[in-house]
């Protein structure tokens, strides 16, 4: 295993983590205090993106796990960025649009967006920018599969010892 220098080096999940607490924080920087979140910015661009959209096709797109984003959209459409509507071919599903409020903000808001996230990729040379944004959908992508060997049951690191349950007993 490679030694890590730093506990912020602890674990990928981690470091990815800081990278999100980053690029908000310059989100936030570039956009103001009272917009909307990163998150919001998200949904409110794939709804722009797929008008009349399921929220089972927003939680496809987006990855914001079904639950969040009913309580994100019961929130949009409270403050009049969004509009639910029941769907004409099956009532249980809502089709969700954006509002010219939601239109309006979203147009105001994608060069905040767009600023911050030159300002993070900045943190990289120039000529790895494409390459980190390429692997990060891949991360991402719906359907992606780690490709990890599991260990076999019983297997064990060859470090030259013996088993332990057949290590020789001490002190007999």
């Amino acid at each position: 295993m490679t030694k890590r220098s730093t506990p912020s080096e602890a674990s990928i999940s981690h470091l990815l983590h800081r990278a999100v607490q980053i690029s908000a924080d310059l989100y936030s920087e570039q956009a103001g205090p009272e917009a909307i979140t990163p998150r919001q910015f998200a949904v409110l661009t794939a709804v722009a993106e797929a008008e009349g959209a399921t929220q089972s096709q927003l939680v496809r797109s987006t990855g914001v796990d079904r639950s969040t984003l009913a309580e994100l959209l019961t929130r949009l459409t409270a403050r009049g960025l969004v509009a639910r509507l029941r769907s004409a071919g099956d009532a249980r599903v809502n089709q969700v649009s954006l509002t010219e409020s939601g239109r309006a903000l979203l147009a105001a808001t994608e060069p905040h967006a767009a600023a911050a996230d030159l300002a993070l990729l900045s943190r990289l040379p120039e000529d790895r920018r494409a390459r980190f944004l390429k692997d990060l959908r891949r991360l991402v992508a719906p359907g992606a599969k780690a490709k990890v060997k599991k260990k076999k049951k019983g297997a064990r690191k060859d470090d030259g010892a013996p088993p332990p349950e057949t290590a020789p007993e001490s002190g007999s």
